[in-house]
């Protein structure tokens, strides 16, 4: 544990010492200023559309990681609001939306009730507060209240956020925090996710991640994540689970005459604990490569992962009779490495995707992939688990009304953001 908190530390001072100074008087936007005489107003309005297809085919290990099934849903957010502008660089947004969301060839409708079925589109609202301050070479963003998970700039390995999860549940319940500079950026949020209740449990995560790049080709950065997961009313038991992932990245697609060619090298390293079997941490660790090549809108996405299993409560049962499962643990469930045998042991998971992502336009995506899941352990060097289809569509209103700007370092892009308030 003392060696983990170690390399965080080192990883933070490098990170400190590449970046630029970060410019502390750009908070100067909290402190009570004088009233302005006028403050332009406007309406503001947003519509998110996601479509998603995942067919996933697990036949070879049913049940041992997860099942087979297809994932096939619409879903759309329409949120309405204000802008409140007190002058050029500083904005406050109020929006209010809900969640739209039908899983494709799901009837949930009675027979005879049949006018009831479209009140069950109607899912989770969105609410939220958004303030942003623009500088010349920093943009600063917070939110608060229920607000979309796309609104998160970091970059977090399946370890942490399986693509089920970003499917199912789509809106932090928190607080978050971006910064951005031409050369780094950085993010800090929380998410409650459940209030002590009848039969619902205590929880919440907090998380944050960076990356920040001394040269355009090299970058350094971290994912980390802290989950509580403590008591409902009728029963007890606190477990936590702490996950941090420190990298080191290469990014030569420019160099290379490619649109994308970099090789991401990380330590994923753990700290879990179920405080009703001990105070004492188990320590799941191991090390993950990410290739990735991407030309004429055509890639390959591999990620290689060796080490202990990521997940060593998994399969324990609560003293409420549930299952940890995916409610302890929100990352890819291949990370468990293991079919049997000791959590500990040495294994391997491999994911494979072949996609195509054309470029239409710069509020629209699209991506097609094919995912191959292959693992391995002392009882199976080699395992096939299984692979999906997948499809996913996304429109996105707001990144048509407000064109971003390119934060850019000798005419390469490094990071970009959306400049209009």
């Amino acid at each position: 544990m003392r060696q983990l908190a170690a390399s965080l530390a080192t990883l933070l001072l490098c990170l400190g010492a590449s970046a630029q100074p970060f410019p502390f008087g750009l908070f100067d936007f909290g402190r009570q200023q004088e009233e302005p005489k006028t403050r332009k107003t406007a309406l503001a309005y947003d519509v998110n559309f996601d479509f998603n297809f995942d067919n996933r085919e697990f036949a070879r290990t049913e049940g041992l990681y997860t099942s087979s099934g297809t994932l096939f849903q619409a879903l759309a957010t329409p949120s309405i609001g204000i802008d409140i502008m007190p002058d050029s660089r500083l904005s406050h947004r109020v929006m209010a939306g809900i969640d739209i969301a039908k899983n494709l060839g799901e009837s949930p409708a009675l027979p005879g009730q049949e006018k009831l079925q479209n009140l069950g589109l109607f899912r989770e609202i969105t609410l939220y507060y958004r303030i942003r301050y623009v500088g010349d070479k920093t943009i600063i963003t917070g939110y608060a209240g229920i607000l979309p998970r796309r609104f998160m700039q970091g970059e977090y390995s399946s370890a942490f956020f399986s693509d089920s999860l970003l499917v199912r549940d789509r809106n932090i319940e928190g607080a978050l925090l971006t910064i951005q500079r031409p050369r780094a950026m950085y993010e800090f949020g929380c998410d409650w996710m459940g209030m002590k209740g009848p039969s619902r449990r205590e929880r919440f995560m907090l998380f944050t991640t960076g990356e920040a790049f001394p040269v355009d080709w090299f970058s350094l950065g971290w994912a980390l994540t802290g989950y509580h997961y403590a008591c409902a009313d009728e029963y007890g038991q606190v477990a936590d689970n702490i996950l941090a992932e420190p990298f080191v990245k290469f990014s030569l697609g420019s160099l290379a005459g490619m649109q994308d060619l970099t090789a991401k090298l990380s330590f994923l390293g753990g700290l879990q604990r179920r405080r009703d079997i001990s105070m004492d941490f188990s320590v799941p660790y191991g090390g993950q490569l990410r290739l990735l090549a991407r030309n004429w809108n055509v890639g390959i996405d591999n990620t290689t992962y060796v080490g202990t299993s990521q997940m060593p409560f998994y399969n324990d049962i609560d003293d409420g009779g549930y299952k940890f499962g995916s409610q302890f643990y929100y990352g890819n469930p291949m990370y468990r490495i293991h079919a049997s045998g000791a959590w500990n042991s040495i294994g391997w998971y491999d994911r494979a995707e072949v996609f195509y992502a054309p470029r239409i336009a710069g509020f629209l995506d699209l991506k097609i992939s094919l995912v191959f899941h292959l693992t391995g352990d002392a009882s199976a060097p080699f395992r096939y688990a299984g692979w999906q289809q997948k499809l996913s569509l996304v429109f996105d209103l707001d990144r048509l009304l407000h064109q971003t700007k390119k934060l850019t370092k000798e005419k390469r892009k490094i990071y970009h953001f959306d400049q209009t308030l």
